[in-house]
């Protein structure tokens, strides 16, 4: 009997030993991927000006003011930055960008990417009796690691392929 009680009494001390750490141990950043859908439609002089439009897919604290940088794809090769803006609250984006230079097979296509970013959340736990003019819970601070995304236009015309 000795000897189930102390088989017992070590095998507590074992489980407890491996849960506190984990119970004590501090939230970790959230990973949350990003992906853009971008549309491009050339203006009636195609080769003076681009509207893009699209949005940012991410949850709610990676969707608002995410700069996207834009880049013209030529042959499948990235250009230099053409231009860049910064997302609405709901991720939506929409601008103007200048014509790609004259090209050989006359189409080109718009890379958008979204920057990587830190964000911090603060979110109020719930107390009973809050409603009532009582303090609210704790106010906890939740870190997301908004990571980097990347979205291709489909191929458009620019001129007449001279």
């Amino acid at each position: 009997m000795r000897k189930l009680v102390t088989a017992i009494a070590v095998g507590a001390l074992a489980v407890g030993l491996t849960a506190a750490p984990s119970a004590l141990a501090k939230k970790s950043v959230k990973q949350v991927a990003s992906h853009v859908t971008v549309a491009a439609v050339p203006t009636a002089g195609a080769t003076t000006a681009v509207n893009v439009s699209g949005n940012v897919k991410a949850n709610s604290s990676c969707r608002k003011h995410r700069t996207v940088h834009f880049f013209y794809l030529i042959g499948g090769v990235q250009g230099p930055e053409v231009g860049s803006i910064e997302t609405r609250s709901n991720g939506d984006f929409m601008t103007s960008l200048p014509g790609p230079s004259p090209l050989v097979d006359g189409t080109a296509q718009v890379r958008a990417i979204v920057e990587e970013g830190l964000r911090t959340k603060k979110v109020r736990g719930k107390k009973k009796g809050a409603s009532k003019g009582k303090k609210k819970g704790a106010t906890k601070k939740r870190k997301f690691n908004c990571q980097e995304g990347t979205g291709d236009t489909n191929a458009f015309v620019t001129s007449d392929g001279v």
